[in-house]
């Protein structure tokens, strides 16, 4: 299958969820995500908003906020094609759908930081190899956002364990994340 294919399918698979299946599975994820080193070794964390039943990170930047975690979140910058990186403080009151139906900072609580800051990058997906490549939504956003990473920063897929395929097409421009936290394990990329 190509990209496109394993696009459409996997996308049509995570629409088919129910929503308690979606919760049941993120809760579990997210637990072996807090239970890391390298989520306790962090200070500064990227998360994506969930969104179209991705894995639900919503609970997770809040409980992260209480742990005096800096929460990192993405904008979407159409224009120039890259992720602008906005530091989020409260959950509740400074986000706003975007045009996407994502949830994004409101303008006034935009608070730009550079990625040589980042710890730790939560990378949303529609399937991923067992290599650590992905299968986003099209767009390259997150390819060019994780070139742009000092070597430092730890990268962490989060998927279901149905959306972890044998192998995905891979381009020159695809990138690599280090981990992928599933509800049934931790896969390290293979060489």
């Amino acid at each position: 299958m190509n990209k496109k294919e394993l696009r459409n399918k996997y996308l049509k698979m995570r629409k088919n969820l129910q929503y308690e299946e979606v919760e049941k599975k993120s809760k579990n994820i997210i637990q072996k995500l807090m239970d890391t080193a390298w989520y306790r070794q962090s200070n500064t964390i990227m998360s994506y908003i969930d969104f179209r039943n991705e894995v639900i990170t919503r609970s997770f930047i809040k409980h992260a906020l209480k742990d005096n975690k800096r929460i990192i979140v993405p904008i979407t910058d159409m224009s120039s094609k890259i992720l602008i990186l906005s530091e989020l403080k409260d959950f509740d009151n400074e986000l706003c759908q975007s045009s996407y139906g994502i949830l994004e900072p409101k303008k006034e609580y935009v608070r730009v930081v550079s990625c040589n800051l980042l710890d730790l990058v939560l990378v949303p997906g529609l399937a991923f190899d067992t290599s650590g490549y992905r299968i986003g939504y099209g767009g390259g956003y997150y390819d060019r956002l994780l070139q742009r990473l000092p070597q430092k920063t730890i990268t962490i897929g989060l998927a279901f364990e149905f959306q972890i395929v044998g192998n995905i097409p891979v381009e020159s421009f695809d990138r690599k994340v280090d981990f992928i936290i599933t509800e049934e394990r931790i896969i390290r990329h293979e060489h």
